[in-house]
């Protein structure tokens, strides 16, 4: 990152350049910037935070699945005739047009 040849464009790299910028602004004081243990902590918590959010999700959409058998019913189609017996692929996902409306918030 300081040559300029790694890219800035996940979490890990804006974090440590966003901590970069400040040592670099305010020196190397005792409160400025993160330090490694701190960056870890960060990296660790956006992590997790990523992993409830979907398992919590997939979890709600097990739920109102079982409680709607038809909206369990059309969506079990769909994804059978989109996918047949091949694994899911994630470019595909946009084609499962009847899965996003009954999912879609609101409805």
């Amino acid at each position: 990152m300081k040559a300029g040849e790694a890219s800035n464009d996940d979490f890990l790299a804006l974090l440590i350049e966003s901590n970069r910028k400040d040592i670099q602004e305010y020196g190397n004081k005792k409160n400025v910037g993160l330090s490694i243990e701190e960056v870890i902590e960060e990296c660790r918590i956006f992590y997790f935070a990523g992993k409830e959010t979907t398992s919590v999700l997939l979890a709600w959409t097990m739920v109102v699945l079982s409680m709607h058998s038809n909206w369990q019913m059309q969506a079990r189609e769909e994804v059978l005739q989109v996918f047949g017996n091949n694994n899911p692929e994630f470019d595909v996902l946009s084609h499962l047009k009847n899965c996003e409306y009954l999912f879609a918030p609101g409805k």
